[in-house]
């Protein structure tokens, strides 16, 4: 499960393993609270799950902060923070909850320079390979016994040459594949059967290039007002079927659990609540696998 908050109530940890979730990852980063952290992962590890942490995924871990966002200052490129994201590792590294180290979200897409952001002169501003490069060798230097995660995107048509680059070099371990069905263009459904179109390819791609490389594919149970409609429970139940499908497939993977306010007081996701009727379709075809 995906984008799973910091401020849960035990029985959410508790419903996400009975319905057969192994994995959790974060969304909110090194800005939170030390204590919080650990809170948070004592929880996980009480309910017998493992957690995807940040190693760098956050926009603090680039060099940018609160004030750059909608306001970035002209020329302002992602510079990694090594000394901060080590110290974060450190601090967290004993914890044995945590799976894996995130390092990228979508080549940064998601940080104040990324696409769409005011200034950010995308895709010029997007994390480079060598500063990838850096991130995984730094992660490693601070807990060199788990692996390094990203989360990537750009699979419609044909594989770039950056993602060629991050697997012919091992940069990551485990690739969290992000196709949204419900992505809106202008108000429209862009693509919703874009997991069957491109999952097969996608995923092929990536082993034939790294085969060592573990694939998750990420299906979206959420909604956002400005780009993302809300799934239906049969397009929810669609693109797991299409997902399970997919050969050499090494996992299934939700976005997101929520809780409310997790990114902004707008956000009002929060998917055992206001999608109730999407976390049963879920469970149900969970329980079908098992």
């Amino acid at each position: 499960m995906k984008g799973v908050g910091i401020n849960l109530p035990q029985a959410d940890f508790a419903e996400m393993k009975n319905a057969g979730i192994e994995i959790l990852s974060t969304e909110w980063g090194m800005e939170q609270d030390i204590g919080e952290v650990r809170k948070f992962l004592d929880q996980a590890q009480a309910a017998g799950l493992r957690v995807v942490m940040d190693g760098g995924f956050t926009y603090t871990a680039w060099g940018f902060t609160d004030n750059d966002w909608d306001r970035l200052p002209d020329g302002k490129r992602p510079v990694w923070q090594k000394e901060r994201v080590q110290n974060w590792i450190k601090d967290l590294k004993d914890h044995p909850a945590i799976y894996a180290w995130d390092i990228c979200n979508e080549f940064g897409e998601n940080l104040p320079s990324g696409a769409g952001m005011p200034n950010s002169d995308w895709p010029e501003s997007r994390i480079t390979i060598e500063q990838l490069r850096q991130a995984r060798a730094d992660v490693l230097e601070a807990d060199n016994t788990r692996p390094i995660h990203a989360r990537m995107y750009e699979w419609d048509d044909d594989m770039p040459a950056y993602i060629k680059s991050m697997l012919d070099e091992r940069i990551v371990d485990i690739i969290s594949l992000n196709l949204y069905s419900n992505y809106l263009d202008n108000g429209k459904l862009q693509w919703p059967d874009v997991i069957e179109d491109a999952g097969p390819r996608c995923v092929a791609a990536i082993k034939q290039e790294a085969p060592q490389t573990k694939v998750w594919l990420s299906i979206a149970a959420f909604e956002d007002a400005k780009m993302f409609q809300r799934p239906t429970p049969s397009s929810v139940a669609r693109d797991i079927k299409y997902a399970d499908k997919i050969d050499q497939l090494d996992g299934i993977s939700f976005f997101c659990w929520g809780p409310v306010n997790q990114w902004d007081e707008r956000n009002s996701w929060y998917l055992p609540k206001t999608g109730a009727d999407l976390w049963s379709v879920i469970k149900e075809e969970m329980a079908k696998a098992r």
